[in-house]
């Protein structure tokens, strides 16, 4: 099986899961859908929430901070945050605190964020470079908050995809050296009137513009 087929393959429900908001990166005009990216916008065959149920649960964006930007009158206050049966832990209870918008069961809140570690866990054993590339492109909603504070063991992930691109055209993007994590046949960049089709870049200081088509996502190496 070719690879961009098993990342697809591998991708969709946690994909599917997590929605497809809050990307670091500008789309840019004419670039090549990645596969995983295109899973990510396919319809579950059940058409059930993540966890189960048979309505989705509002979803809250997100803060710099990690916690939901709805704000303190739009979530569920903390001395509120239990399940129908049994309890919370500490570390379950801080996780979700401002992250609960009103009218939301916090176990299903808890139980996306959970499934998120199952996946990103399950995946990268598999693909490593196509889960951090899903980070970095921003198709997977929330991993870092659910590595944080839910499945730090992760944390690895999170860090490789920290300083990453995704396809689009960014402003003066930080020096270094990059790879394509997932390139397609068709991924090509420019860095200001420099361009190439090589799956290896260096960012040189002072460099104005940085864009991709195709690449998906870039990793600092």
């Amino acid at each position: 099986m070719r690879r961009g087929a098993l990342a697809a393959l591998l991708l969709l429900p946690l994909l599917a899961a997590c929605g497809n908001g809050g990307g670091q990166h500008t789309e840019a005009a004419g670039s090549t859908p990645h596969p995983a990216a295109s899973a990510a916008s396919s319809p579950s065959p059940s058409g059930s929430s993540p966890s189960g149920s048979s309505a989705a649960a509002p979803e809250a964006s997100e803060g710099s901070s990690g916690g939901s930007a709805l704000g303190p009158k739009n979530t569920v206050p903390d001395d509120r945050l239990t399940p129908a049966a049994g309890s919370f832990t500490e570390k379950e209870k801080k996780y979700l605190s401002g992250r609960v918008p009103k009218g939301t069961d916090p176990a299903a809140i808890l139980q996306a964020g959970q499934e998120t570690c199952d996946r990103l866990a399950a995946t990268a054993k598999i693909d490593r470079d196509a889960t951090v590339g899903a980070i970095v492109a921003g198709e997977i909603t929330g991993a870092e908050d659910a590595v944080k504070g839910l499945c730090p063991d992760l944390e690895s992930l999170v860090e490789d995809a920290e300083g990453g691109y995704g396809d689009g055209t960014h402003a003066a993007p930080a020096p270094g050296t990059y790879r394509a994590l997932t390139p397609t046949k068709d991924c090509s960049w420019s860095l200001d009137t420099t361009s190439g089709t090589e799956h290896t870049i260096t960012v040189e200081k002072g460099t104005r513009t940085f864009t991709s088509n195709g690449c998906y996502a870039w990793g600092r190496v």
